[in-house]
């Protein structure tokens, strides 16, 4: 074989192994670019995770500052709406007292005691409110706050009683009609009566004492049927004997018990409502 034909095979034996060479080389750098590639995508994956992660913890606090921030809102409105249901109470009992020295028709009357039992029919809704809102040291007082405001309005209505009796009477001794003014004047003296046995201790276990006070109140019957048809009813008149014999209502010891009470409790209620809505939540 000449040289020409010895060249020509080196030159396609050179080419034969340059061929696998070749591919090897390209198969290597594939893998480097697929690599590099993966890297770069697990990369870019961890980055948007974390991205995520980043933005959902933002939104979720956000939320939760929203959220307690309307919580605390729904809290703070049920709270004034319950100290303004529970004083409302004492408010609208004493202007009904107040009202009930006049000389009231029925439809006053009756319009009265109904704001004074619809006062006490919010106050018991609010309170309900707080009770589900929380927490227990709000809860607490507020419940203390509507037992004493009921017994309040219970003893306020008794005192409307009272005194609607009293300004009846005293319109009735100012008659100028001598038949009608004088069993009033009878009646009032019999009341007097009732109220020196009070002022001195009596009626006690001595039984003089309470002859006497049966004497008294006999009397104060006895006037009380010679007042013209109508004068006062059943209930008027046993609010002034059962006033002149121990209390007026709003004069008793349980009246000012209950007083006290609501004082107490609602000073608890505003100082644990203030620490509920401004200590700081996580």
């Amino acid at each position: 074989m000449d040289l020409e034909g010895i060249g020509a095979l080196s030159a396609a034996a050179v080419a034969l192994i340059g061929i696998p060479a070749s591919v090897l080389i390209g198969r290597w750098q594939l893998k480097a670019t697929l690599r590099n590639a993966e890297a770069t995508s697990e990369a870019g994956l961890a980055q948007a995770a974390a991205a995520y992660r980043a933005a959902l913890d933002a939104v979720r606090a956000e939320a939760n500052a929203a959220h307690l921030q309307w919580r605390r809102g729904i809290q703070r409105e049920a709270y004034a709406s319950f100290l303004l249901a529970a004083n409302r109470v004492r408010e609208v009992g004493d202007r009904f007292v107040m009202d009930n020295a006049e000389d009231l028709s029925t439809e006053r009357i009756r319009a009265g005691k109904a704001a004074l039992e619809e006062s006490l029919a919010t106050l018991k809704e609010t309170q309900t409110i707080i009770e589900l809102e929380g927490p227990d040291s709000v809860a607490g007082p507020a419940a203390g706050m509507t037992n004493a405001a009921e017994m309040m309005g219970y003893y306020l209505g008794k005192q409307a009683i009272y005194e609607r009796a009293w300004g009846k009477l005293g319109r009735i001794m100012d008659d100028e009609l001598p038949d009608v003014r004088s069993p009033a004047v009878r009646l009032m003296e019999a009341l007097a009566g009732l109220g020196r046995l009070r002022s001195s201790g009596s009626p006690g276990p001595d039984e003089s004492d309470a002859q006497d006070a049966r004497a008294a109140e006999r009397s104060c019957r006895e006037a009380e049927r010679a007042l013209p048809p109508g004068a006062l009813d059943h209930e008027e008149f046993e609010a002034l004997l059962e006033g002149w014999l121990t209390r007026p209502p709003a004069s008793s010891s349980s009246y000012f018990d209950a007083v006290r009470q609501f004082g107490e409790d609602e000073t608890r209620f505003v100082h644990a409502a203030k620490i509920e809505l401004h200590v700081p939540r996580p």
